[in-house]
């Protein structure tokens, strides 16, 4: 077989990120003929289907889908290898961090905000998202690690690496009232009470399954990302990291009840891979083993 072409290479990458030729000639600056035309070449050149029509986009298929593992592992060695050459060279370091939008944000800059003691300090960029939209940029570079409440595995960056950041218990919390009602027979007083829930994400999960598990149907009253914002004036309990319990009293007058048992919650810090160093991971992880 004659050797890759790795432009189009990078154009089929573009593709099934951006899942139309349409959005990835407009993110490469090319004519959508020429990025179809490239993508056949490669398909000719392979052997084998990479995309097929979906509805109005395009799916990856299966022999696409090796490509593209491949094809990410390939452009996160050369990013490695920019970012080595770029060590020799006497410039501020960057750091991009992907942040799923669904974390405590006070317990994010407890562990980002160790970036800032570093020398030199890097210019840190936050990027807030979903976790497969944030992983997906590990491949490309264009971030150099995740934070979220997902455990990593294996995505289009290729084999992805995850450390538990954070890990701590489960704890209902509520306004003073509120809180003194639900504590005298906790966790039963909880069916029936008014909750706020999280939109989405692990902590969600976590909670549902297990009021699920003790049969304790709640009133919902809200979901939104952040419920510690909106409990006092929903007058409503909350669930919560027990990481949160100082900062929630201080600024939101919530009160602890009680702990969920055997629920956990976990922050992780996803990469993908380990060849080169990341500037800054380090202070974070050392960081966040302080808090636990």
């Amino acid at each position: 077989m004659e050797r890759l072409n790795y432009h189009h290479l990078l154009y089929f990458f573009t593709v099934a990120h951006e899942g139309s030729v349409a959005r990835a000639s407009a993110k490469l600056g090319l004519k959508q003929p020429t990025v179809s035309a490239q993508i056949h070449a490669l398909e000719e050149k392979l052997g084998r289907k990479l995309l097929e029509r979906n509805g109005r986009g395009l799916k990856v298929t299966p022999a696409g889908e090796t490509v593209l593992r491949y094809a990410g592992n390939i452009f996160a060695i050369g990013g490695e290898l920019l970012s080595a050459l770029e060590g020799q060279a006497e410039k501020i370091p960057e750091l991009a961090v992907g942040v799923n939008s669904g974390l405590p944000p006070e317990l994010v800059a407890e562990v980002m905000g160790a970036v800032f003691g570093l020398k030199p300090r890097p210019l840190l960029t936050l990027v807030e998202g979903e976790t497969e939209t944030l992983v997906a940029r590990l491949a490309t570079r264009t971030l150099q690690f995740v934070l979220t409440d997902v455990q990593g595995g294996r995505g289009r960056a290729g084999v992805l690496q995850s450390r538990v950041l954070l890990e701590c218990g489960v704890e209902v919390f509520a306004p003073v009232t509120l809180a003194a009602k639900l504590r005298k027979d906790f966790p039963t007083r909880l069916a029936g009470a008014a909750v706020v829930l999280p939109s989405a994400g692990a902590l969600r999960h976590e909670v549902e399954s297990w009021l699920a598990a003790r049969e304790l149907p709640v009133r919902r009253v809200a979901e939104v990302p952040h419920p510690e914002r909106v409990a006092a004036a929903a007058g409503a309990a909350i669930f919560a990291p027990s990481l949160q319990r100082e900062w929630l009293k201080k600024s939101y007058g919530l009160a602890a009840v009680g702990e969920l048992e055997g629920a956990r919650w976990r922050m992780f810090a996803i990469t993908a891979g380990s060849r080169v160093k990341i500037p800054g991971l380090d202070a974070v992880i050392r960081a966040a083993g302080e808090l636990r």
